[in-house]
């Protein structure tokens, strides 16, 4: 994961709660003829989810560790 601060991580995090109650209102609208269509739900899920990792990982003071398998064999 990126290095970030606290801070950064909960600022990011409170943008993509504001786009989830944004797009639970409506999913587009326009303004002076011009019109804007908000991001899809799942994705708003996946970064609030990824950036609560972060807050969670920063606040604990761990690192989260990625464990790969090993498969032995003979030479």
């Amino acid at each position: 994961m990126p290095r970030m601060s606290l801070e950064e991580a909960r600022a990011m995090y409170k943008l993509w709660h504001d786009a989830e109650i944004a797009l639970a209102t409506s999913k587009s609208y326009s303004i002076a003829g011009r019109t804007l269509t908000r991001v899809d739900m799942p994705i708003i899920q996946e970064r609030k989810k990824y950036y609560g990792r972060i807050i969670d990982e920063l606040e604990s003071g761990r690192r989260r560790t990625k464990v790969r398998s090993i498969t032995p064999f003979d030479l």
